[in-house]
């Protein structure tokens, strides 16, 4: 497995991967190149947001000339003011992007990545334009958040909000898991003052054992949920805590390969392998 740029961040030695996690990870791609002929005009109707997940998957699972396939596809939708639709589409673009790009520069393939940086320019550009919205939607702020910090950039407001204004209408799983993964990627560049440091910290703890105590035989409920927070955990140091529910997550693909026969959640559960 090509090792992954967007967990740059871990400090635990990976630990070996279950059996059939790779015969799991190479059925999910078939069913892909089954459902998408791997040409660019093939993949123009597909969503932002998948196409994102999926060029990354492919990208870190080896398939370099066909995730750039994707990412070119990706490119392809960003308009003239530098977004790719919404913020939130926007913000999602912008991690692929960095990410996409960190791989390139570590293994290039020969594929050109010398116009990502100026598209994610572009996006980022875009965001800070709309600084002002931020706030307004929970789940627009935490997909902002981590692009922010992919692109180097440090938003420390939004992260003591999330933080200060913690409510009950937030502690559902995959709500909690997208905060958590937003604040660990903030907090990993490293300009928190002490004390703002400390607080993200537990808070961040504490909402860990929140999401392991509401697991049940392994999984949350439902798979993108569960890619949602497993994906945390390994982005906040918890790998083997993941590491547990890769079992469940092998069991419960299908025979044909997908997970539910859905792009979005079978592209996640590649990230998650």
């Amino acid at each position: 497995m090509t090792s992954c740029k967007i967990a740059h961040n871990f400090q635990a030695e990976t630990p070996e991967l279950p059996a059939g996690i790779t015969r799991a990870a190479d059925a999910g791609f078939s069913w892909i190149a089954d459902h998408f002929s791997n040409t660019t005009g093939a993949f123009s109707h597909i969503a932002v947001k998948d196409l994102t997940n999926l060029t990354l998957a492919h990208f870190y699972w080896n398939y370099p000339q066909i995730g750039f396939l994707y990412l070119q596809t990706l490119l392809l939708k960003q308009e003239e003011n530098g977004s790719f639709g919404d913020l939130r589409e926007t913000a999602r673009a912008v991690s692929c992007l960095s990410n996409a790009y960190s791989y390139l520069e570590s293994n290039s393939h020969g594929l050109d990545n010398s116009d990502l940086l100026t598209a994610r320019g572009k996006a980022v550009h875009y965001l800070l334009e709309h600084r002002a919205r931020w706030g307004e939607n929970l789940y627009d702020t935490v997909y902002i958040l981590p692009a922010l910090a992919d692109a180097g950039i440090f938003e420390e407001e939004l992260c003591l909000d999330l933080c200060k204004n913690d409510n009950s209408d937030r502690q559902h799983p995959g709500t909690t898991a997208l905060i958590l993964t937003a604040l660990q990627k903030q907090k990993n560049l490293g300009k928190f003052n002490e004390a703002a440091d400390f607080m993200i910290f537990e808070f961040i703890s504490q909402k860990l054992k929140w999401l392991s105590s509401v697991r049940e035989d392994g999984f949350w409920k439902y798979s993108a949920t569960s890619n949602l927070i497993l994906q945390t955990f390994v982005f906040c140091n918890q790998k083997y805590i993941a590491m547990e529910s890769l079992p469940w997550l092998s069991d419960s693909q299908k025979e044909n390969g997908s997970w539910e026969n859905d792009l979005n959640t079978t592209s996640l559960s590649l990230l998650t392998l």
